[in-house]
């Protein structure tokens, strides 16, 4: 059941976040909010990928496709936040008509 695109693993969560870190501020940096989006698409990409597997899979051991698609799920929302916040730092930056702080809600809980 060895398979490398498992998000369970330790090294490509590693990896997997180091790339999501990197998007994250470049896009923050360059005022890009397109790059926390592809961070969105892995997401969706290995969320499908992990799913179609799942049903494929025996139902000895799903443990790794569950971990996975947990993983896949946070990146995904991680993905979407991020977009949300760097959407608003460019609207505000720019003087762009925004439609409003879509994250406030949760900037006014903290």
């Amino acid at each position: 059941m060895e398979n490398i695109f498992f998000t369970s693993e330790p090294i490509m969560i590693l990896m997997l976040t180091i790339v999501t870190v990197a998007l994250i501020i470049l896009g923050r940096k360059l005022e890009l909010p397109q790059l926390p989006v592809v961070v969105v698409l892995y997401g969706l990409g290995f969320l499908t990928y992990h799913t179609v597997s799942l049903n494929q899979a025996s139902s000895i051991d799903l443990s790794p496709y569950y971990f996975s698609i947990a993983v896949d799920l946070v990146m995904l929302f991680l993905g979407f936040i991020t977009y949300l916040w760097v959407d608003n730092i460019v609207a505000k930056n720019k003087n762009l008509k925004s439609y409003g702080d879509p994250l406030s809600w949760f900037w006014d809980k903290l």
